[in-house]
């Protein structure tokens, strides 16, 4: 049998397939394809590695980042083989588009995208240097969701968050972003919703959107709420790397199996020290976590890099050690991060370990699924079957740029952006809000 340099087998090794774990196998991977699982007769000519004592993983796949410039490539060496961009510019996108549909010896995560997010004049976000469209009320959202499918959009992300009474902001009205939900249904995608508090996250889940891209964390939820995602099959993105303002990030500094492959750019991150987050607003969202995902609600892993304090490919680790604290296992926190995204964002050949799909594969020493800090200890990373190099290359030393949340905080320095670069929240605002209801009729315009 013929073999490429993205053929190989993984022998007597513990899988997690993306759901379940077979505690002794092997995988037989063929030209960057999943090939066979079991009892496999190796083929002549492919690498064989030796799996006992590791775990074979899906790549991960995180599912909220903004990306730029190199970043891509410092997902990769940490597993992350997939990232899910949520606003972006969208000149990258067709070329990112052509490369995950093939399977071709790359150095670099795949890339999905919101591209141009709903906002409106004067919302959430101000970028200094790109004048991107924003929903005017003058605007028709049909239009504007078909100028981004048009585009390249892969999903519609709105904007649905006045800033708090601490930096108020315009933002969507409630009947904007049903017309916009419903528009991105005609246009066949999915419509998921940036919200940082309770009252957005409820009209947000009534105007019928398919997910939330952050938790909210001003409270806890209620049984109203809870009933209607599960009724719904709502899913959310937990990002509680970005609501802790990036306290795990020493930690993930100090781990020798981390530190020695950062680049510039992730060490500048995860450097960045937020001072005035407040420790509650991690605690009320592990809680909203941890009772979203006891009744069966699909909660997925992203991170939220590049915000400060966050780094592309690390803080996945931080996020799954978090979701871990919020009550999940180490073996359902993986799943989300692996098949339960690719289902819900329909990325149909990759996210699990079976015939057929894609190669992007980690294994690593340890059992995470018992022990989710084992995730951290990496021995090899294929991406198409081809294995990664983990290196820091010359061209990953490059000053790390981030993003301006000016708009927010008034804090001109807190994250600068590259010019015309993605964007998104620097976390979350300086204060908490206070909320009463009927905030949604009252809000300053």
């Amino acid at each position: 049998m013929d073999a490429t340099g993205n053929s190989f087998v993984v022998r007597n090794v513990r899988v997690f397939d993306g759901t379940w774990v077979t505690e002794r196998g092997s995988v037989l991977v063929l030209n960057g394809r999943i090939a066979q699982i079991g009892d496999i007769a190796v083929p002549r000519g492919v690498t064989v590695y030796d799996g006992r004592g590791k775990t074979l993983l899906p790549g991960l796949i995180d599912s909220h980042v903004h990306v730029y410039e190199q970043i891509r490539r410092d997902a990769l060496r940490f597993g992350v083989t997939t990232e899910l961009d949520m606003f972006n510019e969208v000149a990258e996108l067709p070329a990112a588009k052509r490369q995950r549909r093939a399977l071709d010896r790359v150095d670099e995560a795949d890339l999905w995208s919101a591209g141009i997010g709903v906002t409106v004049p004067g919302g959430h976000p101000v970028i200094e240097g790109w004048d991107f469209p924003r929903l005017t009320e003058e605007t028709d959202p049909d239009r504007f969701v078909a100028d981004r499918v048009r585009e390249g959009s892969d999903y519609i992300k709105f904007i649905f968050d006045d800033g708090g009474p601490r930096n108020p902001l315009r933002t969507l009205e409630p009947e904007q972003v049903r017309a916009v939900v419903a528009a991105a249904h005609r246009h066949g995608r999915m419509a998921v919703g940036h919200v940082e508090e309770f009252e957005f996250a409820k009209a947000a889940v009534d105007a019928g959107a398919d997910g939330l891209v952050h938790m909210f964390y001003d409270t806890e939820l209620d049984e109203r709420f809870l009933q209607e995602v599960q009724r719904r099959g709502t899913f959310l993105v937990a990002t509680l790397s970005v609501i802790d303002c990036g306290a795990g990030a020493a930690d993930l500094q100090a781990n020798e199996r981390v530190e020695r492959y950062l680049s510039k750019a992730q060490r500048d991150s995860l450097k960045w020290d937020r001072k005035r987050c407040a420790r509650s607003w991690l605690e009320t969202a592990k809680a909203n976590v941890a009772r979203l995902h006891a009744a069966g609600v699909p909660i997925l892993a992203g991170t939220d890099a590049s915000m400060p304090g966050t780094a592309h490919g690390p803080s996945m680790f931080a996020e799954l050690a978090h979701l871990t604290s919020a009550g999940m296992t180490p073996q359902a926190a993986l799943v989300s991060a692996t098949s339960m995204p690719a289902r819900h964002f329909g990325i149909t050949d990759r996210g699990r370990i079976a015939p057929g799909l894609r190669a992007d594969l980690i294994l690593v020493n340890g059992d995470p699924t018992k022990n989710i800090s084992a995730i951290r200890d990496t021995a090899h990373i294929w991406k198409n079957g081809y294995v990664i190099n983990r290196e820091v290359s010359g061209m990953d030393g490059i000053d790390n740029k981030q993003i301006s949340r000016s708009s927010k905080t008034g804090e001109e320095d807190s994250c600068r952006p590259p010019p015309r670069r993605p964007v998104s929240a620097c976390g979350p605002p300086p204060f908490p809000s206070t909320r009463r209801s009927g905030v949604l009729a009252s809000r300053r315009r």
